[in-house]
C-alpha cells in the first residue's frame, strides 16, 4: 500500500498538508510516536500538520516523508482526516473516518487525471465530501477531471472546494510561518525511530528467511 516514489528537490519544502479534528496538543503527542518531522497548528477549526521537509527520520527505503505521512493510521480520535500531499507528479489525497482507521486514497496523476493504483482502497468524492462536511461534488470533480495542472495546484483547488482552510499552504508551502501563526515544531520521539526502523529490519530478515 504505497504510492510510488519519485525525487524531490531536497531544497524545497514538501508540499504536503494533513488535517485533523484532533487538537493541537493531542496530533503532537501522536506525531511523536511518528518518525517524520513536522510542524502543528490550529487552523479554523481544525488542526493542520504539515511536514517540515521531504526526509523522514526512518532508515531508507522508509526515509521520505509524504509516503509515510500519507498512509498513517489516524486514531478515530483524532479524526475525521483529510491529507493532501504532493508527491512527484501525483496528487493524493487521503481520508480517515470512523473506528477502522482505513486509509482510502484518490490518486490524481499528470497527464491522465485519477487512477488506481492497485492494492490501495479508493475514496470516493462522497467520501471526502462527509469527512470535511462539506463542499461542491460536482466542482470536485470537475478538478479532478483535469490532467495537465501541477499537482500542488489540484489538491489546492480540491481543498478550496471541500470548504476546508489551508489551500495556500500547497501552492506556498515556504510561507508557512506566516500562514500558520503560532505553529509548533514537533520532532519524532527518538525511541520510536528506533522501534520503526528494528521492526523493517525484523520484516526484511523474516521475509528474506522465509523466501530461501
Amino acid at each position: 500500500m504505497t504510492v510510488p516514489p519519485s525525487a524531490p528537490d531536497a531544497g524545497e519544502p514538501a508540499a504536503g498538508l494533513l488535517l485533523l479534528r484532533g487538537s493541537p496538543a493531542d496530533v503532537s503527542a501522536w506525531a511523536r510516536r511518528g518518525v517524520v518531522p513536522v510542524t502543528v497548528g490550529r487552523l479554523e477549526g481544525w488542526t493542520a500538520l504539515l511536514p517540515r521537509g521531504h526526509g523522514s527520520l526512518a532508515a531508507p527505503p522508509y526515509d521520505r516523508a509524504l509516503p509515510l505521512l500519507a498512509a498513517r493510521p489516524v486514531p478515530a480520535r483524532l479524526g475525521p482526516a483529510l491529507g493532501f500531499w504532493s508527491i512527484g507528479e501525483r496528487g493524493v489525497i487521503t481520508v480517515q473516518v470512523g473506528r477502522r482507521r482505513r486509509v482510502r486514497w484518490v490518486v490524481w496523476e499528470r497527464e491522465h487525471g485519477v487512477v488506481r493504483p492497485e492494492g490501495l482502497l479508493t475514496a470516493t468524492p462522497g467520501d471526502l465530501l462527509r469527512a470535511a462536511k462539506g463542499g461542491s461534488r460536482a466542482e470536485l470533480v470537475e478538478i479532478l477531471s483535469e490532467r495537465h495542472i501541477a499537482p500542488e495546484r489540484i489538491l489546492a483547488a480540491a481543498v478550496a472546494v471541500l470548504g476546508l482552510p489551508g489551500a495556500r499552504l500547497l501552492v506556498s508551502p515556504h510561507e508557512r510561518e506566516s500562514l500558520l501563526p503560532g505553529a509548533v515544531e514537533r520532532d519524532p520521539d527518538e525511541q520510536q525511530v528506533r522501534w520503526f526502523d528494528d521492526a523493517v529490519r525484523d520484516s526484511v530478515r523474516l521475509r528474506q528467511e522465509l523466501e530461501a
